[in-house]
């Protein structure tokens, strides 16, 4: 009996540890957003996906120019340390981005969240980078674009539900 004791005593105060930390409070704040955005920490399961922020997190999101602006100054640093970012909307995967600054060399003919370095904002673009101007490039950014656009339009009509989208 007292061993039982001492064991719920002790995930008591475990879950008492845990509940202060942040990611129990990013699931807390995912769980009164729809869209929460994910990173994988590893490449091999999706299992370790760790919220990296909610549209919560979101000031507002300009669709004509792509530009996410952040409520919280952490968000775009914490960005730095990924490579892919995935946008679900409750349990529905909505789509990937990939996460690319100024400075890459690679060329990514799909969505990314582009971290512009002149101006230090955040813009997904259907490509990388977006004055690539050939056929085959163009072509498959176009038909990348098209693929996604019914889960492209599922994820404005939440921020405009959510009074995130500029105008």
């Amino acid at each position: 009996m007292k061993q039982a004791i001492r064991l719920i005593s002790i995930i008591l105060l475990f879950a008492g540890t845990f509940a202060s930390c942040d990611l129990f409070n990013d699931t807390q704040s995912a769980a009164t957003s729809r869209l929460t955005f994910k990173v994988a920490t590893s490449n091999k399961t999706n299992l370790n996906d760790t919220i990296l922020f909610t549209s919560n997190n979101i000031k507002s999101f300009n669709e004509l120019t792509g530009e996410v602006v952040f409520t919280d100054t952490l968000i775009p640093k914490k960005l730095g340390s990924y490579h892919l970012i995935k946008c679900l909307l409750g349990t529905d995967s909505l789509f990937a981005a990939t996460l690319t600054s100024d400075i890459m060399s690679s060329i990514v003919n799909d969505l990314v969240l582009n971290h512009n370095l002149e101006d230090g904002k955040f813009y997904f673009e259907d490509g990388y980078p977006n004055w690539i101007d050939n056929f085959g490039a163009t072509n498959l950014r176009a038909q990348n674009k098209k693929n996604r656009a019914v889960a492209w339009n599922r994820f404005i009509n939440q921020l405009k539900l959510e009074r995130k989208l500029k105008e």
